[in-house]
């Protein structure tokens, strides 16, 4: 499934949040540079600002329904302010939205950009495709893009360590108990038959 990428740039940075709840300043700063983000330059300042704010995305990933999502994203949309606006920046470049003003700080313009972007995707029909790996243990988010929406881990790593695991447990299920073999007397050679008289 494709997605446009500027509308859901907020959905890929709120899957990088919640996998990195205390992200260093620089790497903060290099995800939303990634994503376009404009003045993404942030401090610890800012990282710190958003950790309380990224357990509450995490709350959206880890819901199963869709209208649990929903219901907090709208949440979100309201706690983060989100006023989309048409912003250019100058010369030939083409408008854009823009979820909060920039010199709201860069920690209010990521909360009210994951929120629209989390909006966007269940705007879009397709809220079920916000998820947490399936993998005990695990749990990363992820936005499943594949074409028939049944991804259920967050890599391959995690699916083929749940796949091999489920693989074992079959076996050792489905393998007979040992026959169980009496102990011999002592003294007796053993023939292979236990049941004869002495």
């Amino acid at each position: 499934m494709q997605f446009n990428t500027y509308t859901v740039a907020g959905a890929h940075i709120a899957v990088w949040l919640v996998n990195h709840p205390v992200p260093e300043a620089a790497a903060l700063s290099a995800e939303l540079h990634r994503h376009e983000v404009h003045d993404s330059l942030g401090t610890a300042a800012d990282a710190a600002a958003l950790r309380p704010w990224t357990a509450r995305l995490r709350e959206v990933f880890g819901a199963t329904a869709v209208t649990d999502k929903a219901r907090l994203t709208d949440a979100l949309l309201v706690a983060a302010d989100c006023r989309p606006r048409l912003v250019s920046h100058g010369g030939e470049k083409p408008f854009h939205f823009h979820y909060a003003p920039v010199e709201t700080g860069l920690a209010a313009r990521v909360r009210a950009l994951t929120a629209a972007g989390l909006g966007h995707v269940l705007d879009g029909g397709a809220g079920d495709r916000l998820r947490a790996c399936d993998r005990p243990g695990c749990g990363a988010a992820f936005i499943d893009t594949s074409r028939n929406g049944r991804r259920r881990f967050c890599c391959v790593r995690c699916a083929n360590q749940v796949n091999v695991a489920n693989h074992r447990r079959r076996g050792r299920v489905a393998r007979p108990p040992a026959e169980a073999v009496r102990p011999r007397s002592p003294g007796r050679p053993y023939d292979g038959d236990d049941e004869r008289s002495s």
